[in-house]
């Protein structure tokens, strides 16, 4: 019987490790829920992200049998990862083709953010860093250096509850979506981007 969180459970850095670690990255929900568990389904949404594909075409591409193809996109569906394309333009009344559920950030697009994403990214770090005294001196106000850890040793956590707490009063805002229940019960919010430098 597991430990909860209620009586004492840890809270881990990702709600992927433990679901008792109450921390709600909207993304999450993706990697708890096992929804993208094995590299095929991983495979699928990176060949139907350049082109909405039907099952036919992405057996070919991946050299598996339809039926198999079809379980992981009838899977994908269920769980709104993937979804129809209404607009892609039909051969036959009765083939479907088949697009992610969640944006995808091409390079191009990426691009047109890169400049703004930089400079508030730079505002953040050199916020970080103007605090990092008076963060130090919060770190010596506690047993962690007693018990043998260095403030380099929870940095990281300290930036990702920084971080976590922008994110939070920002959806409380509107600013940003908070994670939205999908028909499987399962809360998320979800994008990739195309490969390339994330400097």
């Amino acid at each position: 019987m597991g430990v909860s969180n209620g009586d004492g459970g840890l809270q881990f850095p990702c709600e992927c490790v433990s679901k008792n670690s109450g921390y709600s990255d909207p993304w999450a929900g993706v990697a708890q829920n096992r929804l993208l568990p094995d590299g095929t389904k991983e495979q699928i949404v990176n060949l139907v992200a350049g082109r909405p594909r039907t099952v036919a075409q992405l057996a070919k591409a991946l050299d598996l049998a339809q039926p198999t193809v079809l379980r992981h996109i009838n899977e994908m569906v269920a769980s709104e990862l993937l979804r129809e394309s209404e607009e892609w333009e039909r051969k036959y009344p009765t083939e479907r083709y088949y697009e992610p559920n969640f944006p995808i950030i091409k390079a191009h697009e990426r691009a047109e953010f890169e400049s703004l994403c930089t400079e508030m990214a730079e505002a953040l770090a050199d916020l970080f860093e103007k605090r990092r005294k008076k963060l130090e001196a919060a770190f010596d106000k506690t047993a962690l250096g007693e018990r043998g850890w260095a403030f380099s040793d929870v940095a990281q956590y300290l930036f990702a509850r920084v971080q976590r707490g922008a994110r939070e009063r920002l959806e409380r805002r509107g600013l940003l979506p908070t994670p939205e229940a999908h028909e499987n019960g399962v809360e998320w919010v979800f994008w990739a981007e195309e490969a390339g430098s994330n400097k």
